[in-house]
């Protein structure tokens, strides 16, 4: 219960807010992709060095508030890739696994200064530019934006239960199963009421909205970026 207590504080603590930029969101995450596509496909030492300089040069310049929160989520996925990675060394291949741990590190480096510059909001934007389906980003936005309402839900259910075991010696095979029973019926019943209120709100199951994609004059910067790397890699790839 003190875990599950520690991991819910740690859910709600408060961060900076995400940098408020002037570009689409669409080109942010198609900028994403490009260099993400293009670290999988190169094996040139010199082109993922390059990528991996320019990445920490667009990250200096980020505020400082929001370099430790980066550092910090590329860290904790770090130790569990290299983890991962590590018994490659005793099959002898150490130069390919040197290799993969530093082209891992640069896309998680990239992946991190995406989710800081980008918000939620416009990271949903964004999948809306792009096309996917409409009931795919339907789904994801609604089950991520009101995920938060269950884990209070949690969180008060964790305080009553230790406010009413005071002095007492509490089962935990009792309490978990309780909590996982109780978590259970709850957002049921918050999914039944969710979707009964879109349907009196006319949801018939197609969402018409469309976001267009568009390109302003702050987009040219990370176009000028996806342009350079594509070149780069044609050039060194030749």
């Amino acid at each position: 219960m003190r875990f599950s207590d520690r991991l819910l504080r740690r859910f709600n603590q408060t961060k900076p807010q995400p940098l408020t930029a002037h570009q689409t969101p669409g080109i942010q995450l198609i900028s994403l992709l490009v260099t993400l596509i293009i670290l999988v496909l190169t094996h040139s030492l010199l082109l993922i060095w390059l990528i991996g300089l320019l990445t920490l040069i667009r990250i200096c310049r980020l505020p400082s508030q929001h370099l430790w929160p980066l550092f910090k989520r590329v860290g904790d996925i770090s130790i569990i890739a290299i983890l991962l990675i590590l018994p490659n060394f005793w099959l002898g291949q150490v130069a390919t696994t040197l290799l993969f741990i530093v082209r891992t590190e640069i896309m998680l480096l990239n992946i991190a200064f995406f989710l800081e510059t980008i918000t939620w909001p416009a990271f949903i934007v964004a999948l809306r530019q792009l096309r996917l389906p409409s009931l795919l980003i339907l789904t994801l936005e609604i089950s991520l934006k009101y995920s938060h309402l269950l884990a209070q839900f949690l969180q008060e259910s964790l305080w009553a239960i230790r406010l009413r075991s005071t002095g007492k010696s509490p089962q935990r095979q009792n309490l978990v199963g309780s909590l996982i029973g109780r978590l259970y019926l709850s957002s049921r019943n918050y999914i039944a009421a969710l979707y009964d209120a879109m349907i009196l709100r006319g949801y018939t199951g197609q969402v018409t909205r469309r976001t267009p994609l568009t390109v302003n004059r702050y987009d040219w910067r990370l176009i000028s970026w996806d342009l350079g790397l594509f070149c780069l890699f044609c050039f060194i790839r030749r």
